[in-house]
């Protein structure tokens, strides 16, 4: 969505702006400060969902300038079932527990209730002790690689996986690449098109050569309706991926090229 387009949507009827920080189909990192900035002219939250990049890439909270983040688990090395919600400080203080149970309340009687201070009234009943020591474990791991050499080794993939992309599609006019060209401007993924063919033909093709790859819709129906198009193939990496991953990747694209398009 054009900027222009987005500050039209804002007015004093706003209350909530929710954004993804990146894209899980296009790979684009989205301008989440510059959004920031406008929906805090009228005064409205702004919500952002970290999910796709907190892995990827260096993130300030504070220069995003937003109100809550939050990120899963699975998507950083971690388990599944767990995440994080970060707050700024006053919305700790207003919100109220949408869930109540053990541990986090301070006071109940018969006509009221009172909560324990933040983050414990957040935290309601027997908390996913597993999980949150597997996202620790997780995030310590990732920290002792550095998020800038992850980031740094995902933008010199996305590099020669765009190019062997766009030469692959140079004799291929049926196939589209999602999101920008430029490496420094998305996250470790593409998704791709290939008109005239079911996005989970292709993937069953690479799954037959051992190549893990998402086909359908990516939770982000809309989104390939506003592109005009159907179900996608997505292919991702990350820092345990290599340049050896992306040549399979292409290759099995192509034969999936030869044996449903023959």
């Amino acid at each position: 969505m054009p900027q222009d387009h987005f500050c039209s949507k804002l007015g004093a009827r706003t209350k909530i702006v929710a954004v993804g920080h990146a894209s899980n189909v296009l790979g684009t990192i989205y301008p989440v400060a510059e959004i920031a900035a406008e929906a805090k002219k009228v005064g409205a939250l702004v919500v952002v969902d970290g999910a796709q990049s907190l892995p990827h890439l260096p993130v300030n909270i504070k220069q995003l300038s937003c109100d809550a983040l939050a990120f899963s688990g699975h998507k950083m090395l971690g388990p599944m079932g767990i995440g994080v919600l970060w707050l700024d400080e006053s919305l700790q203080e207003s919100l109220s527990p949408f869930l109540t149970g053990g541990g986090m309340v301070l006071e109940v009687d018969e006509n009221k209730a009172s909560w324990e201070k933040p983050p414990h009234k957040f935290e309601a009943g027997t908390p996913n002790v597993s999980g949150a020591v597997g996202l620790a474990a997780a995030i310590d791991y990732i920290k002792t690689i550095g998020i800038e050499e992850i980031r740094k080794h995902e933008i010199e993939l996305s590099s020669y996986a765009l190019q062997a992309f766009a030469d692959l599609a140079r004799g291929f006019q049926n196939l589209r690449i999602l999101g920008p060209m430029d490496a420094t401007k998305r996250t470790g993924l593409i998704s791709f098109h290939m008109q005239g063919v079911h996005a989970h033909d292709v993937s069953a093709i690479l799954d037959q050569r051992g190549i893990a790859v998402r086909s359908g819709y990516h939770c982000a129906m809309p989104l390939h309706t506003h592109l005009g198009i159907g179900p996608t193939v997505r292919a991702s990496w990350y820092l345990y991926n290599s340049q050896a991953d992306i040549t399979a990747l292409v290759s099995g694209i192509s034969d999936a090229k030869k044996i449903l398009l023959a």
